[in-house]
């Protein structure tokens, strides 16, 4: 008696961790449209949301063309990654890209009349036309299936024949034919798991029946990054991000200019991070660059601009392009990155110069600096100077002065401002002018 009582007492847990378990929420997210930079930051919150949300299962409602390469492999890998079930639908297409990410779920079901497949990578060259993508391209493309199929437990051959026409299946797709798989052809070479013509149909033959339906849509920060890693869009960002860099470093303090120039290159790196193709290899490049910068205006030279500065605009460069292009970035889209990049750079660099060039006694030099006229009214005008105790006192420039800086006078350390530009540490000064709160120095001529 004690024995049945205990296996009806289990009967009862099971049947209600069962009830439990159905009730659970399943997470819907549908890709439609072209799979984008966007998509990726999509379906990476829409996955860790689901995880938090101990969601049994996330559905990938498919009905798209396809989409870029860099963008699936990023969504791909998420994909394959994630701690959640995942199960792909099939509704009505899914092809190129689109086919990818339904491979790397772990299970697949068609809507009926459901097609996946032909995912040759081609690419739209300088005219407009669309062209098959290199050898080496369908290659690595044929290899991302290929494992892809294998992780998942399915025919990697299949899977290769989606990309290239060159592979044979006997039976299913001859030599020099694209594979396309319907419905009907998907479940019958493994590569389906059941057919449901509505959402609560797969439900039930994927084992959810019952589960709420959370449908996760597209937010603003996924229209975002779309847009902000439109070509433009990015060398816009680039440039600010570069004339405010310079110009925080040619000005004494910290600004308005740094705030915008680091803001400007924190959102350049943020959107490219969510669309899958920004690193820390790109950020680390980008620091390295504004560090050899940082170092030819402040060790190595303070009135031109030589090895040091040249070597961290080129990083900072690499870094910027690396973190617009990915593995399968094509040649005319890694060619467009590069242009973006170079011409952001040499624009910030020719606008910060001609501004310096064009103030009132600056120098054209990155050893300059940006002084307003009224810091720089000329000490030689003796009807402008008023005497007192402090002009014509003579000392030494105990720091670097940019034009703001300290200098000594008979031991009593005092703030100055170089007149006219820069005067390294160690030269000796004169008061030219004293205006209270700043005295104004200028290099002692001998003679």
């Amino acid at each position: 008696m004690s024995l049945m009582r205990r296996l009806l007492v289990l009967g009862l847990v099971c049947a209600m961790m069962a009830i439990a378990g159905g009730a659970s929420e399943v997470w819907l997210l549908r890709i439609e449209g072209e799979i984008g930079r966007g998509t990726v930051s999509f379906v990476r919150k829409g996955l860790l949301e689901a995880e938090e949300a101990g969601a049994a299962a996330v559905v990938f409602e498919f009905a798209t063309p396809g989409g870029y390469l860099d963008a699936a492999m990023a969504c791909r890998d998420l994909i394959l990654g994630a701690r959640v079930r995942t199960v792909a639908y099939v509704n009505r297409e899914a092809y190129s890209a689109g086919a990818l990410l339904a491979l790397a779920c772990e299970r697949i079901y068609f809507a009926p009349g459901g097609v996946m497949g032909a995912a040759t990578p081609v690419y739209f060259d300088a005219s407009g036309e669309m062209k098959t993508a290199s050898e080496k391209t369908i290659s690595a493309v044929r290899a991302l299936f290929r494992a892809t199929a294998e992780e998942r437990g399915r025919d990697p051959e299949i899977a290769e024949a989606m990309v290239d026409p060159d592979v044979e299946v006997p039976g299913l797709v001859e030599r020099g034919k694209l594979l396309t798989l319907t419905a009907k052809s998907a479940a019958e070479w493994g590569y389906a798991d059941g057919e449901a013509a509505t959402l609560a149909q797969l439900l039930a033959v994927a084992g959810l029946e019952g589960a709420a339906v959370e449908k996760f849509t597209p937010r603003w920060v996924d229209s975002a990054v779309e847009t902000l890693t439109l070509p433009g869009v990015a060398a816009l960002l680039i440039m600010l991000g570069v004339l405010g860099l310079l110009w925080e470093i040619l000005t004494p303090g910290f600004g308005a200019a740094g705030v915008v120039g680091l803001g400007s290159l924190a959102v350049f790196f943020w959107a490219h991070y969510l669309a899958g193709l920004a690193g820390w290899e790109s950020i680390a490049f980008l620091a390295a660059g504004v560090v050899a910068i940082v170092l030819e205006i402040v060790v190595f030279t303070a009135s031109d601009f030589g090895l040091s500065g040249i070597v961290g605009l080129l990083l900072i460069g690499l870094g910027l392009y690396r973190g617009m292009v990915g593995p399968f970035t094509q040649p005319a889209q890694a060619g467009t990155a590069l242009a973006v990049v170079a011409s952001a750079l040499v624009a910030g660099v020719v606008v910060t110069a001609v501004v310096i060039a064009r103030l009132p006694r600056s120098h054209l030099r990155l050893g300059g600096t940006i002084l307003q006229t009224a810091i720089l009214g000329r000490a030689s005008d003796r009807d402008e100077v008023r005497p007192t105790l402090w002009v014509g006192r003579r000392g030494t420039a105990l720091t670097d002065l940019r034009p703001a800086g300290a200098a000594d006078f008979d031991g009593e350390r005092v703030d100055v401002v170089a007149d006219g530009g820069f005067i390294p540490r160690g030269e000796a000064v004169v008061i030219v002018r004293d205006e209270g709160y700043r005295k104004v120095v200028r290099v002692v001529k001998e003679g």
